[in-house]
């Protein structure tokens, strides 16, 4: 056993000497981000079912290219990636002070604050600043809450060497009703770590991501666009993704950042993911007072058919934890069964596995998802056993032709986990920072989910999403273990024989958030969004805010934290 983080340095020392003579990657696209959206929009063959990848340029290559920013067109990808077509600015950035400070510096492009770049736009860097502001006031019909964040980001790239983002915020928050309940329950809010309250009682904390990513091999086909080989490397401080829909059973977005090692390789119509997680365990200490820490080793591997539109996956995780919160170094190895080490180690680890697949054509996209957390087969079709834990994903996508839209998507998923899946006799149930790494209802539901994203064609400077759910869930009742709670022990099961999807306490919860965004620049937007939820069954509770936000250099949203 090693320390990890004298581990991932060993690798990545190793790595980098691979990395200088070959090509570089750009800004990577998060899961449910503006991006994400925008991409799936104009294409469903775009969407990866490994969400944490690369800003290609055939992204931007669905754009063309860029003439000019109103609502009768605007190209997004292409205003926000000079990188491909070089600066243009805008009339509100071409003023004479501008000049005075640095014309080749200062607003050559509305996406990039203070930049330089070489001659041919292979060497870069930029600083921007970060502006996340959202707020609701308490009136009659709505609540009040507060997200006030500012901050900035650091990014670029060296040659064809490897690329670098760094960014830092610091917030202010008034957190929804539903947000304090669930501090209240597990001591953390949703999607961040250590806070604490200021003079005004408001949750402070800082929320910073980095990373550094660059290609170890490469080879391109004859028309020097797509590769036939290729392996990444990402090293940093940051959320994944795994996964087609909002939600995914294998691995979201939910908690907060942690260190990982990423190594993407592709060969021809194959593909593999390695990803080293370091992840905080229940929130206890140890002897230095510093959080116990376990870790989640995950590969996946997967065959494209491009053909037909084709895509099939396997995943395995494992989630484990040593004395002294060091990493076993024997699922360092990239290709072998992690199950197989788990027992032969004789070892308390954690292993899941899940399949994915995804098929494409014209203007649809289907997609599912299976996670075997533990599986009896013998008992599989004859009894609801406790031990048959598992999740089932079923989603669609589907792209409307209309002449009044530039682009859109619509999307309907549907999620059911049964109860005790994800959850361990040990320590090492699937969370980090004690959240969920998959569904944030973790187990014991189901669930049916709509998502609506449009661009108008004569106002291409608004947008309009939708997201609204339904679901049902067993909470636990009477401090006994209906298996709606991972970190609960599954030995504790209340009945192993008959475990059935809302047992326990059966609560019912509709959800739905409208958004409208305005971008007043390519890269400043402003928002109204409407967010209600109601929970009726195990307890009655409606929560009705209406945001008005600004946000700049800022592509984020929460909808991971709808539920």
């Amino acid at each position: 056993m090693f320390d990890l983080n004298k581990r991932y340095y060993l690798i990545f020392i190793l790595a980098i000497s691979f990395i200088l003579p070959l090509s570089a990657q750009y800004r990577l696209i998060q899961a449910n981000s503006l991006e994400d959206d925008f991409r799936t929009a104009k294409d469903l063959r775009s969407l990866s079912t490994n969400r944490f990848v690369p800003q290609s340029r055939t992204n931007v290559d669905l754009d063309s290219h860029f003439s000019e920013f109103s609502n009768h067109y605007f190209s997004y990808f292409s205003w926000n990636n000079p990188e491909y077509f070089g600066n243009k600015k805008l009339p509100l950035t071409s003023y004479r002070w501008i000049k005075k400070i640095g014309e080749e510096t200062l607003l050559r492009n509305p996406n990039r604050f203070f930049s330089w770049e070489s001659s041919d736009r292979q060497d870069y860097f930029v600083l921007n600043p970060v502006i996340d502001f959202s707020y609701s006031r308490k009136s009659a019909f709505t609540d009040s809450a507060l997200f006030n964040g500012r901050g900035a980001e650091l990014y670029g790239q060296f040659g064809d060497k490897f690329t670098f983002y760094s960014n830092v915020m610091d917030y202010q928050a008034d957190y929804r009703l539903v947000m304090d309940q669930y501090k209240d329950s597990q001591r953390v809010y949703p999607g961040i770590g250590k806070f604490y309250r200021n003079s005004f009682q408001f949750v402070d904390y800082f929320y910073a991501t980095g990373y550094i990513s660059g290609k170890l091999l490469e080879k391109l086909d004859s028309n020097k666009r797509d590769a036939i080989y290729q392996i990444v490397a990402t090293f940093g401080h940051d959320k994944q993704f795994i996964g087609n829909g909002m939600r995914s059973l294998i691995l979201s977005d939910l908690a907060p950042p942690s260190l990982f090692l990423n190594i993407q390789y592709k060969l021809g119509p194959f593909k593999y993911q390695n990803l080293f997680k370091e992840l905080i365990g229940d929130l206890s200490v140890d002897s230095n007072k510093i959080l116990n820490k376990k870790y989640l080793a995950l590969h996946r591997g997967s065959l494209e058919f491009k053909k037909i539109g084709l895509e099939l996956g396997l995943t395995e995780m494992i989630v484990q934890s040593r004395v002294g919160n060091s990493f076993d170094a024997n699922y360092f190895n990239p290709i072998i069964f992690y199950r197989a080490i788990e027992r032969d180690l004789g070892s308390g680890d954690n292993a899941l596995i899940a399949l994915d697949a995804k098929y494409s054509k014209r203007n649809f996209s289907v997609y599912s998802q299976i996670v075997l957390d533990e599986f009896n087969v013998k008992s599989a079709f004859t009894s609801q056993s406790y031990l048959n834990k598992f999740g089932f994903q079923l989603g669609l996508y589907y792209k409307p032709e209309f002449q009044f839209l530039e682009c859109g998507y619509l999307n309907l998923e549907f999620n059911q986990v049964r109860p005790y899946t994800y959850s361990h006799w040990s320590g090492n149930y699937y969370s980090s920072y004690n959240q969920s790494l998959a569904h944030p209802m973790e187990s014991n539901f189901r669930e049916i989910l709509m998502r609506v994203f449009l661009q108008p064609k004569k106002y291409q400077r608004w947008t309009f999403r939708n997201v609204s759910s339904f679901l049902m869930k067993g909470f636990d009742k009477d401090e006994k273990n209906y298996g709606s709670d991972i970190r609960k022990n599954y030995y504790t099961a209340v009945n192993r024989k008959n475990a059935l999807i809302g047992q326990g306490e059966k609560g019912y919860i509709f959800n739905m958030s409208n958004e409208a965004s305005y971008f007043i620049l390519p890269n400043l937007i402003v928002q109204l969004t409407h967010q209600f939820r109601n929970q009726f069954g195990n307890i009655q509770q409606t929560d009705n805010y209406l945001f008005l936000s600004l946000k700049f250099n800022f592509t984020q949203n929460r909808n991971q934290q709808i539920f």
